[in-house]
């Protein structure tokens, strides 16, 4: 847009040619297809679960040297960990690591995952159906909305990283971390994990000083806490709110390019069913499939996008609110009026609201004096 703008001002003029010039590269459909993603919208906040163990996170970290997998859980109140090794991850053998941890904290009401196959499917929906669960599933391709668990796995790979390099025990690595994790004080809420999770700081190889949990004080912290993390990313992230509704066109991002001449964004248009928050549902108008995305990874199709055949600029948009000259007898008009009295067409059209009759002169109207060495002679 503006080389384009820089362009055209080295050689032609007409009125409003930098809206015009805005339209059009806005209208521009191929350009929507390779322009880069929205911005995020600004994070949300959610408010502290009522108690320990209601609201927890899973997801699988792996795989590691001899191809087991970690199950993670991360409890959304008190930020407590629980780690369980896994050789196979299908449905059944997460449901009784699963069985493990509720056989020691009791049934959560909510389960948050991704959209992995043995979280998506049938056998691990009916067992959370059974034990009155309610299972969420993160958007596709965005893993943010997971990002308790997301952020733990990662604090838990580095330190089997630094095991793994040291050629330690990355077993007895883990559960020494996961030991000074319970006891310390979270960045988040101010209390250690497990004494929010278990109403006591657990014992350590250090000495410690007894205390009670003020879960008030916890509230507080936690909200401000996470009101400056929201703050930072959002600035960080540049993030804003998008004009994305319910019933427009869009392109859907491409996650996976075969090469690197594919566009950003696919050329088949979908229309947006329903929208909450950053979280949307759009329907294929080839196929009638449902997709499941968030914001950021849709872009609005141009209303009235101009084709790339037809590349002019002069267009309607161009003198639609000019009404001083008119786009046909432009051309006309100033053949006519040429002369060296004349303005060029490089020059800028004054206003409606000041055009001069045409029995005014084009010149300023401040007086004119005769030259002095003229006062001796009388004009004809």
């Amino acid at each position: 847009m503006r080389m384009m703008k820089s362009f055209l001002r080295s050689v032609v003029w007409w009125p409003k040619l930098d809206s015009g010039v805005e339209i059009f590269i806005r209208s521009c459909r191929e350009c929507t297809l390779v322009a880069a993603p929205n911005a995020p919208e600004p994070m949300l906040r959610k408010a502290l679960p009522s108690g320990p163990w209601e609201d927890i996170a899973i997801d699988f970290l792996g795989p590691l040297p001899n191809g087991q997998h970690l199950l993670v859980a991360v409890d959304c109140y008190s930020r407590y960990l629980e780690v369980c090794e896994i050789g196979c991850t299908d449905s059944a053998e997460t449901i009784i690591c699963m069985l493990e941890m509720f056989s020691r904290y009791g049934v959560p009401s909510k389960i948050k995952t991704d959209n992995g196959p043995q979280f998506a499917s049938e056998e691990f929906g009916d067992f959370c159906v059974d034990y009155n669960i309610q299972l969420v599933h993160t958007i596709p391709y965005w893993p943010q909305m997971n990002g308790q668990v997301e952020r733990q796995n990662r604090s838990i790979l580095k330190r089997l990283q630094i095991a793994q390099e040291l050629g330690k025990d990355w077993r007895k690595e883990l559960r020494e971390y996961l030991l000074v994790y319970h006891a310390t004080n979270h960045s988040t809420t101010g209390e250690a994990p497990s004494k929010l999770m278990l109403g006591r700081r657990i014992k350590t190889r250090l000495p410690q000083v007894p205390g009670y949990v003020d879960d008030e004080a916890v509230r507080d912290f936690d909200g401000l806490q996470k009101e400056k993390g929201r703050e930072y990313a959002d600035k960080r992230r540049r993030a804003e709110f998008s004009d994305i509704r319910e019933g427009d066109r869009v392109f859907i991002k491409r996650m996976m390019k075969s090469h690197k001449l594919e566009a950003n964004f696919s050329s088949e248009e979908f229309v947006v069913m329903k929208k909450t928050g950053s979280d949307v549902v759009v329907r294929s108008q080839l196929s009638g499939k449902e997709f499941r995305r968030n914001d950021t990874h849709l872009k609005k199709i141009p209303s009235g996008h101009i084709d790339s055949q037809h590349t002019t600029l002069q267009s309607e948009h161009t003198f639609r609110d000019d009404p001083v000259r008119d786009p046909e007898q432009n051309d006309q008009q100033l053949a006519s009026n040429a002369g060296p009295d004349r303005i060029s067409q490089e020059e800028p059209v004054p206003d409606s609201g000041n055009v001069q009759q045409q029995d005014e002169p084009a010149r300023s109207k401040r007086a004119c004096n005769q030259p002095s060495r003229f006062r001796d002679y009388v004009p004809h």
